[in-house]
C-alpha cells in the first residue's frame, strides 16, 4: 500500500500461508479478522515498523473447507515454529518465530521501545495476561448467543471494568505515561465491548459510569499513528471474531 509502511496479504488458499517472512518484512500471520491480531497490528503501526499483515481467511462456517486455509499448512508450517498456532511472526532481522499473542506484543514492545519505563515493565506484563483473561471471558459469550452476551453485558462486564478503572487511576495510561503494547490490548478490547453493548437488543453503556475509561479509549485512539491507521484502507473494524460466532 503506497505511502506506508505495511503490506496486506489476503489468504485464499492454505498454498499462500507464508512459512517465511513475506519481502523480508517482520511478518504476522492471523484470520482475517480482528481478534487477537489486532493489538499486534496496532503495535507495529505505532511502532512506526515495515511489516506485512497477512490475514488468512477462514471460510464459511458450514462448509466442510472450514478453516482449511489453515489447518492444511498448519504442520508445515511447524517447520520453524515450535507451537504453530494463530497468530505467529517471522522477523527476518533476527531470524526470530515465535507463536502467542502476548509473547509478540511483548518481542514487538522490546524492538521498538513500547514497553514503557523500565521499573513499569512488571505492571505491562501484568496488564498483557490479565486482559487476556478479560479478553477471553468477553469473547467466549459471543460464540455462545446473544442471551449469554446481554447478561455478560449487563451483569458481570461492569465489576470487570471497575477493577480496570481502578488500574488505570489518574495516569494517561494504564502502566504510565507512556503508551504501551499492554494499552493497545486493552483498548481493542474495550472497543469490542463497546460494540458489543451498543448492539440494539443488549442496549447498555457501562462505560459511562467510568469516564477515566473513555478518556483512556479516546488517548488512544488520537495517537497519530493510530488516527492515520484507522482512517486507512488496511483497517478493519469488523469482524471482531470468526465466521462461526454468534456476534461477529
Amino acid at each position: 500500500m503506497a505511502g506506508t509502511q505495511r503490506k496486506v496479504v489476503i489468504v485464499e488458499e492454505p498454498a499462500a500461508v507464508p512459512r517465511e517472512a513475506v519481502d523480508n518484512r517482520l511478518t504476522t500471520v492471523y484470520w482475517n479478522i480482528c481478534g487477537l491480531g489486532q493489538p499486534i497490528r496496532y503495535a507495529l503501526e505505532v511502532a512506526g515498523a515495515k511489516y506485512a499483515d497477512v490475514r488468512i481467511e477462514a471460510g464459511l462456517p458450514d462448509a466442510a473447507d472450514y478453516k482449511s486455509n489453515w489447518f492444511k499448512v498448519k504442520a508445515a508450517v511447524g517447520d520453524k515454529l515450535a507451537f504453530p498456532n494463530l497468530p505467529y511472526m517471522y522477523d527476518p532481522e533476527t531470524d526470530v518465530a515465535i507463536t502467542q499473542s502476548n509473547s509478540i506484543l511483548r518481542y514487538i514492545g522490546r524492538k521498538f521501545n513500547l514497553m514503557g519505563a523500565p521499573e513499569n515493565i512488571h505492571l505491562v506484563d501484568l496488564v498483557l495476561d490479565q486482559m487476556s483473561d478479560f479478553d477471553s471471558n468477553s469473547t467466549s459469550p459471543a460464540y455462545g448467543g446473544l442471551d449469554k452476551l446481554k447478561e455478560y453485558c449487563l451483569n458481570r462486564l461492569p465489576r470487570q471494568l471497575e477493577r480496570w478503572s481502578v488500574m488505570l487511576g489518574d495516569k494517561p495510561f494504564m502502566t504510565g505515561n507512556d503508551v504501551t503494547v499492554a494499552d493497545l490490548k486493552v483498548y481493542d478490547t474495550f472497543r469490542k465491548l463497546k460494540i458489543y453493548c451498543a448492539d440494539p437488543q443488549i442496549a447498555s453503556n457501562p462505560f459511562q459510569a467510568h469516564p477515566t475509561l473513555q478518556a483512556f479509549i479516546s488517548r488512544v485512539e488520537e495517537l497519530p499513528q493510530m488516527k492515520t491507521y484507522m482512517e486507512s484502507d488496511a483497517y478493519i473494524a469488523r469482524p471482531l471474531n470468526n465466521p462461526h460466532a454468534n456476534f461477529k
